[in-house]
């Protein structure tokens, strides 16, 4: 693939260049322009601030050992606060905490005040926070580290910094930087052999067909977007592998359409109340399926409240797909007047409910309200939109003198032109909280989940971090990075979202087959090891699953010769 984006990223050298020894080792990246992820930083890492044992994976490893240094790739700041609450003090440890965005790293101390006491140590557990770029290490010497840590980081890399391109230079840096017998711990979303084959996806609720509606038109995007516009947008997939069938408003004909023939469709003719599929690749199903459950918790949470039918008190049973929905919850039914008892809630206030989740995503299908309070103003609107190639009238619906309607999925794909260039005190939104979708859009629509599947991602990492080295007895050797043993590489699965992804939509091949709707993280412990050691651990994982493991096992069959 050679739509490679491009993206050069910011890097600021702190004072430890003169504690932590540079190597002659350096990549030349320019400056990177993090505008596309700026936005309420506090909701941010509010939001990724569950789950974190499995995001301190590292930290058995540092409790191992009485000394050593270690780092963490792309904090989010609460899991380094967690780790620091079971690190002995009487450990002689440094942990570097770092990440591309200076304000998450100002953020940390201020979200947890006790992790002071750790900036500022002399002896015993120590932390330093420094702002880097994850493919450019060069701050640090060669087999500096004990062990690095790197949650829900890769998929970013692949996204912003050069897809698989960066993605091997990252890998290479890991492997220059930790030690021989150092281990990286890995954890991004489940890939689950990720194929081009296409599958049929049936919409069963109106919600997801809506988030489909604007999720597409910013994802496949190759024009309009921030990075697309800039030439830094990652493009797995082409916007005609995407075909929507659906029905128009007062119409019983199915219409099916590709990506560009569904965006000269104003939103005002799709009927969302009847039956709404996609055909697409395999892949890119199961980024549409995981970019849903992280879009609900942004935009519409309490979609995650599950309410079953108490038979017994003829109300309902309440239950979570997600950990920060009981707080939002019961912040909700407190302004309506309501309030859990016994684990449930009345058919009303299930009721109210309904309403509020159906409510939120309201303004999709209508439309965002636009004030326009004089016709210059609204021309610069129109010409903004054609600029782009859409038709203004199509887009814009005019309610009244000052007031009008714009096209949600072009205010999703258009966020950053029209803040930049068209809001002002003679143009703006009329209801700010209608604006969320379009926020998280901005930030998290372009991201590419599924870059490689397991099989591929090790043989990957096999393959690009192989290093010739002279060992203790003066030997030749090859080192690499792999998985420390068969056991650490597994699949964690998120059950709620699971659940929640079987309640709202179906997943057929294109023979009629079903298939399983699951969704997950993937962890591994890699170690910086010797081929051969490698290659006996690869057998293994191989050897467990084989025809899940066939790039592993080409990789494995051409590095032997090495070995011998």
């Amino acid at each position: 693939m050679n739509n490679y984006c491009k993206i050069n990223i910011l890097f600021l050298h702190f004072f430890f260049t003169s504690i932590y020894p540079v190597d002659d080792h350096v990549i030349n990246f320019q400056p990177y322009d993090l505008n596309h992820k700026n936005g309420d930083l506090a909701l941010y890492l509010d939001l990724i601030s569950y789950n974190i044992h499995e995001k301190i994976g590292i930290l058995p490893y540092i409790l191992k050992n009485s000394q050593g240094t270690y780092l963490e790739i792309g904090t989010g700041g609460d899991p380094i606060a967690e780790m620091f609450k079971q690190i002995p003090d009487a450990l002689d440890i440094v942990v570097i905490a770092s990440d591309i965005d200076k304000n998450v790293l100002d953020a940390l101390p201020l979200r947890h005040p006790s992790i002071a006491k750790y900036l500022s140590a002399v002896s015993g557990p120590r932390l330093h926070l420094v702002q880097l770029d994850a493919t450019d290490l060069s701050m640090f010497k060669n087999n500096f580290f004990d062990g690095i840590n790197a949650s829900s980081l890769v998929h970013e890399i692949i996204s912003y910094a050069g897809g698989f391109t960066a993605l091997d230079i990252f890998f290479r840096e890991i492997s220059r930087v930790l030690k021989l017998g150092g281990v990286f711990v890995y954890r991004d979303p489940e890939s689950f052999f990720v194929n081009n084959e296409n599958v049929s996806l049936l919409l069963k609720s109106r919600n997801l067909k809506l988030f489909a509606h604007i999720f597409f038109a910013k994802f496949l995007d190759k024009k309009g977007s921030l990075l697309a516009e800039n030439g830094r947008k990652f493009c797995m997939y082409r916007p005609e592998d995407l075909f929507i069938n659906f029905f128009k408003k007062e119409s019983s004909e199915l219409v099916t359409v590709d990506y560009n023939q569904y965006m000269k469709l104003p939103t005002q003719v799709i009927d969302f109340s009847r039956q709404y599929t996609l055909t697409l690749p395999y892949g890119l199903y199961r980024e549409f399926a995981r970019h849903y459950v992280t879009y609900l918790h942004q935009c519409n949470p309490l979609t995650y409240v599950k309410c079953l039918p108490d038979i017994l008190s003829e109300n309902y049973l309440v239950n979570y797909f997600a950990h920060s929905t009981p707080q939002l919850f019961v912040n909700f039914l407190n302004k309506n007047n309501g309030c859990i008892s016994y684990g449930r809630i009345s058919q009303a206030q299930k009721r109210g409910l309904d309403k509020h989740v159906q409510s939120i995503a309201q303004v999709i299908q209508e439309g965002i309200l636009i004030q326009c309070n004089n016709d210059q103003a609204e021309a610069a609107l129109c010409r903004l939109l054609e600029r782009y190639g859409f038709e203004s009238n199509n887009y814009i619906i005019r309610l009244d003198s000052t007031l009008c309607l714009l096209d949600y999925r072009l205010f999703g794909l258009l966020y950053d032109q029209l803040n930049k260039d068209i809001f002002s005190t003679d143009i703006s939104i009329v209801h700010k909280e209608d604006e969320i979708h379009a926020q998280w859009l901005k930030r998290e629509g372009e991201e590419s989940y599924f870059y490689l599947s397991t099989d591929d991602l090790i043989a990957r990492v096999l393959l690009v971090t192989q290093q010739s080295v002279i060992d203790e007895m003066g030997n030749k050797r090859t080192i690499v990075l792999a998985p420390l043993a068969a056991d650490k590489n597994i699949f964690v699965e998120r059950i709620c979202y699971t659940e929640l992804l079987n309640q709202v939509l179906d997943a057929h091949d294109l023979q009629g087959h079903a298939i399983d709707i699951i969704d997950g993280k993937r962890v591994i412990h890699f170690g910086k090891m010797y081929l051969e050691d490698a290659v006996v651990v690869c057998e293994e994982i191989i050897a467990l699953d084989p025809s899940h493991y066939p790039s592993l096992k080409e990789s494995v069959d051409r590095v032997k010769n090495d070995v011998h």
